[in-house]
């Protein structure tokens, strides 16, 4: 038995080894709610109260990790201020059973910068911006805009987003550029990678072709209003004006795109979110399912064909279920696109959030892989009008339909998460 002095030491050192870790970093506890679907690479996030030490620190330098009770799972975590200026504690869940929550400690250090691999912006100013994640480049953000000749005035009019490989080598994407390295001619140039746009904008009395963009109408870049990275995610947030012939902007969007950390064989995991302001007036987003809407273009590869043989890609599309016809059926919650491009296969789901417009027709039958969504909407003057998309691209055969189903379950039914000690 010790001694009563004995004991006040060794009472003493726990409290001194209690305070030394709580000292060293902030702890909330935090339980997800169940899931209808077994699911992976799960993102989410929950409003929290930053205090004490944490209070007055940049979020970049706030360290997080996150613990799952009884599994020994750790995983980084990322704060990020979100909408309001309130800061978000974000991760990327592993894995989640069907009907089953899970408990997670996370510990958040002040004054450290994130460990590990990390994404990372690399800006070609006046051209492109880059991302990268362990130093590989994930996605590309194309915002030139140049009037020096006929020729790059239509290779910069619209804003897109190109995707690489997952050696972050060769874009996977099309882009504007004249001929590929086989010297056969972009065909359809005007498609461009992740893009957004309607052939027949009606604003003022007069129709616009903010597809094509042929006749002098552009979408131009004007500047990035957030720009945010770490080892959950990376967001760019921009706004983009939207011009008619006479170069007056009719449209203001506020593009917002976040991409999550992802296990392979995964690409990446894109949000798309996009709020259009008509500015000019009465704006009218009105054209066809063949030009308008958001969507998505394979590189040129796909729709020429490569090397002597002149093979063409044999792109290949999937369904929530057997017996889709895209022509007919309507607001379709997901549609997936399957392509091969330099002996390796890619795919790319396409998930139509049910808040969107109604009804939604997905352009999703062409060989050369061209889809996405289109519907037509009227925005009064001087209101918003949101988007919400989510893109996942992987490099590897065409995933099953379930696990496509499970990506689309947890994009529109978010899992509930809650914080105690917030």
């Amino acid at each position: 038995m010790k001694s009563r002095n004995e004991s006040v030491l060794v009472l003493m050192t726990l409290i001194l080894a209690t305070s030394v870790g709580c000292s060293s970093g902030d702890t909330r506890r935090i339980e997800v709610s169940p899931v209808k679907m077994d699911c992976k690479d799960i993102p989410v996030h929950t409003d929290i109260t930053l205090t004490g030490k944490l209070a007055n620190v940049p979020a970049s330098q706030i360290k997080v990790e996150l613990r799952q009770s009884g599994s020994g799972t750790i995983v980084p975590g990322q704060i990020v201020i979100g909408s309001g200026k309130k800061p978000q504690l974000w991760w990327v869940i592993p894995q989640l059973k069907a009907g089953q929550s899970t408990e997670w400690v996370a510990t958040l250090t002040p004054g450290k910068k994130p460990t590990g691999n990390t994404f990372a912006w690399q800006d070609k100013k006046g051209n492109y911006l880059d991302l990268l994640f362990n130093n590989k480049r994930v996605m590309r953000y194309m915002y030139a805009f140049d009037t020096s000749s006929k020729q790059r005035r239509l290779e910069t009019c619209k804003v897109f987003h190109h995707f690489f490989d997952a050696q972050g080598k060769n874009l996977i994407t099309n882009g504007p550029d004249g001929v590929n390295s086989y010297g056969d001619e972009i065909l359809y140039q005007h498609h461009r990678g992740l893009f957004i746009g309607w052939n027949k904008l009606e604003c003022m009395g007069k129709t616009s072709d903010l597809w094509h963009m042929g006749g002098g109408e552009s979408q131009r870049h004007q500047k990035v209003l957030q720009q945010v990275s770490g080892p959950v995610l990376a967001r760019l947030e921009t706004l983009i004006h939207w011009n008619n012939k006479a170069n007056t902007t009719i449209v203001a969007e506020r593009r917002q795109v976040t991409a999550y950390r992802q296990d392979d064989p995964a690409i990446v995991l894109l949000d798309f979110h996009v709020e259009l302001k008509a500015v000019g007036g009465e704006v009218y987003l009105n054209g066809d399912s063949e030009h308008g809407g958001c969507q998505y273009r394979p590189h040129n590869d796909v729709a020429t064909g490569t090397g002597k043989s002149k093979k063409k890609g044999d792109a290949t599309y999937l369904f929530h279920r057997a017996g889709i016809n895209p022509k007919k059926d309507k607001d379709l919650p997901w549609v997936a696109l399957s392509y091969p491009l330099n002996d390796r296969r890619y795919n790319v789901q396409h998930l139509n959030h049910p808040g969107n417009p109604t009804p939604t027709v997905y352009s999703a039958y062409r060989g050369y892989g061209r889809f996405g969504t289109f519907f037509t909407k009227k925005i009064p003057v001087g209101e918003t009008f949101m988007l919400n998309y989510r893109i996942w691209v992987t490099e590897s055969e065409m995933p099953n339909r379930q696990a496509f189903a499970a990506r689309y379950e947890t994009f529109a039914n978010t899992p509930e998460v809650k914080v105690s000690g917030n």
